[in-house]
């Protein structure tokens, strides 16, 4: 048979025991509240980002996204003008640590380029920013 292990915690320690659970419940319950009032839709010039339905349209035709391809479109236009590095956007839309893997996020920027840029080559919402990362282009304005 097993052994159990009782362990009781006096006074003070358990009071900061349950501080700490209390302060972890509310901030979870302050995201999950502030996670529900994101906006459901972002338009920017001649694209439309549906989060709820997870849809994207250009030009009055839907344009067809991977699930990781959705999730990092979604990461920069939720963020205009913000730099991401390619290791934030890996940990951020894979959740885990990145692994030095440049390939993967570059390929899936790329695809993501062919599929809603006019010219992939000149990109107008996904740019690049030499030698840190990449950003949704917040000129591209938001309609």
């Amino acid at each position: 048979m097993g052994k159990i292990l009782l362990v009781s915690f006096e006074g003070a320690e358990e009071d900061l025991v349950n501080s700490v659970i209390s302060v972890l419940d509310s901030g979870r319950e302050k995201f999950l509240f502030q996670e529900i009032q994101f906006q459901s839709k972002i338009w920017h010039k001649g694209i439309a980002i549906d989060l709820k339905r997870r849809e994207v349209v250009r030009d009055n035709r839907k344009i067809e996204l991977t699930y990781t391809e959705f999730e990092i479109l979604q990461l920069l236009a939720q963020n205009p003008g913000r730099v991401f590095s390619k290791e934030q956007i890996y940990d951020i839309v894979w959740k885990e640590s990145y692994f030095g893997d440049y390939n993967i996020v570059m390929s899936h920027i790329s695809h993501i380029r062919e599929k809603i840029e006019d010219d992939p080559g000149n990109p107008v919402y996904i740019q690049t920013v030499w030698g840190v990362g990449y950003k949704f282009n917040e000129k591209a304005g938001s309609e």
